[in-house]
This record gives structure tokens, sequence and C-alpha cells, in this order.
């Protein structure tokens, strides 16, 4: 029984060592490759890498190498938020290394810590302007606390939408980069639907009330993603499943960043918008809002899978082209097929919502401009910052719209179709611009175009 077990500690030695060689000769092998520019297979990394070598090696890949990466050793990437062995603190810690920072107290060289401050400033703000535009919210809590209940509910429930994501990722091998956007369009969503239908019933008289109701409610929807700073998710395991609905490989460390600077953003223009409705009395206009909103949150979501799976197959073989992130020289790649499903969901939004325009010829002049002007603006837009692009640009359309008089003769009618047909003629230039130019290989890593 002792010569056994002695028999075989040796063989289980080599085979340990066989597989660390393995391991670390494919790590060595892809680092020099990255090094020297040469391109390497991720489908050559074995899947018996230890998970440190693969986050090493991750955090300098290729977005499209980490989606050609194994099953096994895409899903180390992602990890198991219950696993102490597979908590995606590992992956960050890997990056932090990488770049020289202290893990100790290494969130504080961070967006993180920024966004704490950021979000206490914010509630700051928030509490000094509810004391003199609305101090019912704090003094009358007989009457509104069925409004801090709804934020409460909401908060809540985004955290409940962001589990069910993070645990189908984990356990399920869903890619992040579709449970992602469900979490991107509740973040719109939900609290437009809550002031426009819920909210402004009893809530916002007045349109300074109007605007801290507003305010409000979006700070209650960000803190639905602040809890997912280091400190925190690293410490409890179900912010890190939830975390893990939107934690992409490829975004990593710049996961947080991007999506609440967008958001943020993105909710100050739909308060400038709405707010301006308000104030000029367009209160049925003030729903067209909607429009920017399903196009940014269902076209802009179904650009990645439609991309994935039938980008550069149908338009032009094999065509596609590259943005930047923000802040960032990793270059993402996008597709035309992909951001045809935002034309798409732009002509759908807008017919669905025909009956709120002033009259027929505001929907044909929506539907001329908004859906081609908002697919170049996600083209042109920095990776996963494509938010403000599509809501500026769809809102700030609509919004020139509510100019034009909706009694308008037929000579009238007819320049105001011929001037939006005219503009889009202009802005399709500037996409066959871009088209062009990725054709002669001059589009590399670039956010925006000379014209």
């Amino acid at each position: 029984m002792g010569a056994a077990a002695s028999a075989q500690q040796p063989l289980k030695e080599t085979q340990q060592t066989n597989y660390q060689t393995t391991a670390d000769d494919s790590f060595k092998k892809y680092e020099s490759a990255t090094k020297e520019g040469k391109k390497i297979n991720p489908k050559e990394l074995p899947d018996t890498m230890p998970r440190k070598e693969l986050l090493a090696i991750a955090a300098n890949m290729h977005e499209d190498d980490i989606h050609r990466l194994s099953k096994p050793n895409y899903m180390k990437l992602i990890g198991d938020s219950y696993d102490p062995n597979l908590r995606k603190k590992d992956a960050y810690d890997a990056i932090f290394t990488a770049k020289g920072i202290p893990l100790q107290g290494c969130w504080l060289h961070t967006f993180d810590h920024f966004l704490m401050w950021w979000m206490i400033g914010w509630v700051g703000v928030l509490c000094l302007a509810t004391a003199f535009g609305h101090p019912g919210l704090f003094i009358n809590p007989g009457v509104y606390w069925v409004f801090w209940l709804e934020q409460i509910i909401k908060t809540t429930f985004m955290l409940c939408v962001a589990y069910i994501g993070g645990y189908i990722v984990e356990k399920h091998n869903v890619k992040v980069n579709y449970t992602r956007k469900v979490q991107h369009f509740c973040a719109y969503l939900i609290p437009l639907v809550m002031r426009l239908f819920i909210s402004a019933k009893g809530f916002q008289r007045t349109l300074a009330e109007s605007v801290i109701v507003e305010w409000w409610g979006y700070w209650w929807t960000m803190l639905s993603f602040f809890v997912f700073i280091y400190p925190i998710r690293t410490r409890v395991s179900f912010i890190d499943r939830c975390f893990s609905s939107l934690d992409r490989p490829e975004d990593r460390p710049f996961t947080i960043y991007w999506i609440t600077s967008q958001i943020f953003l993105g909710y100050i223009i739909m308060s400038i918008y709405s707010t301006f409705m308000t104030w000029s009395g367009q209160l049925t206009a003030r729903t067209l809002i909607f429009i920017p909103v399903i196009i940014t949150g269902i076209g802009d979501g179904m650009a990645e899978p439609v991309g994935r799976s039938v980008g550069g197959k149908i338009f032009s073989q094999g065509l596609k082209y590259r943005t930047a992130g923000l802040g960032s020289d990793k270059l993402y790649t996008r597709s035309f097929e992909g951001s045809f499903a935002v034309w798409i969901s732009g002509v759908i939004a807008i017919v669905a919502l025909w009956d709120t325009f002033f009259s027929w010829y505001h929907v044909m002049c929506a539907l001329i401009l908004v859906p081609g002007a908002s697919t170049i603006a996600e083209a042109y837009s920095p990776h996963t910052w494509d938010t403000p692009f599509l809501l500026s640009t769809g809102a700030g359309i609509l919004w020139a719209q509510t100019f034009i008089p909706a009694d308008l003769g037929t000579i009238g009618i007819t320049i105001v179709l011929a001037v939006h047909v005219g503009i889009m003629l202009a802005i399709a230039t500037i996409g066959w611009k871009r088209l062009v130019l990725e054709r002669n290989g001059q589009l590399i890593g670039h956010n925006t175009l000379p014209l």
C-alpha cells in the first residue's frame, strides 16, 4: 500500500510539472508575440492554464481574442462570485499588479473612489435643492412616503435584474455583452416610466419640483450601480454576482467608469429635453424621449448580438470597423450589420409612437433623419460610450422638430421634407467616408474622423 502510494507520488508530481510547464510556455509565447506585434490564436492556450496566468494574459488581449478563447478559459475570466478561488477580484488584482499599483488600498487609485465622492456630493446637492425647492419630500412623510418607497423598489428591482443576469452569465455561459444591455436599458427606461406615468401624478406640481423629483429618481437608479465599487463587491458575494451581469472581460478595468459616466450624461440629456418640453407646455411631445431611449436600449442592445452572428457577412464580406474606448487605446470591433440594427429600431420606435407627433409630416421628418443620424452617431462613438451620442442625437433632432409648425401648407411641407432629406444625405456621406477609409486600411483606432 505504502509502495503503491510512493510510486504514484512521483507520477503525480510529473503530471503537475508538465501541466505547469505547458501553461508557462503558452503564457510566455503569448506575451512574447504580443510585444512583437504578432498574432497568436487564443484557442492555442490550453484549458489547463492556471487562472492567474490567464488573467495576466487577458489584461492585454484584444476584444476579438477574448471571445475566441475556449469556453473553459473564457469562464475562468468570468469567475464565480460564490467560489473564493474564482472571484473577479483576482482579475482586477492582476490588472493592478500589471500597472504597479499596490493591492493594499488599490481601489483608491481607481474611478471607484471618485464615484463614491461623486455620489455623496450628488445627494448633498439634492438635499439642499429639496430643502428649498420641494421641502414636502422631507417634512411630509405621510404624503410622500410612497415616493421614497418607489425609489427603494426601483433600486431593488435593478439589483434583482442584475443578479439574474449575473447568475446566467456565471452558471449558463451567457455572454456578459447581452446581459449588460438589459441593465443599461433598465437604467433609462425605469426612471422615465416612473417619472412620466407614476410619480408625475402627485409628486411634482411645479417645474422645479419636477426637476427635483426627476434627479432623485436618477440618483436612486445610479445607486444600483454604485454598489459595484471594488470595496463592496469584493466583500459581498451577492453584489459580486450582480456585477457579473455587466463586467465584460474586455472592458476591465474601466467597466464602472464607462457605464456610470455614460448613464449620468444620458440623464443630463434626458433631463434637459423633458424639462424644456414641460416648461414649454408640450407635455405630449415630452413622451417622444422614449424614441431615443428605445434606440439606445433595444437598437444598441441588438447591435452586438447581430454583429457577432452576421457581422461582415451581409453588407460587405469581412468588412468591419474599429473604435477605441473612452480613455483607452484598446481597439474594439463593430460591424455595419450591427449598426443597421440601430437604424431598424429607430424606424420601429417612431412608427410605434406616431400619434404623439404634431402632424403626419413631423412623423416623416423623424423617419428621414432620426434613424440614420442615430446609426452614424453610434458608429462614431467610443466603445461603451455610445449612449450620450445616441440620446443627444435623437433628442436633439426631435427637439428641433418641435419648432416646425403643425399647420404648414403644401409648399412649406415640401421644403421641410427636402431640407431633412438633404441633411440625411450629408450625414450618410460621413458614414460612407468611414466605409471607404476602412476599405483603404486608413481607419485605425480613431473615434472620429476629419470631414
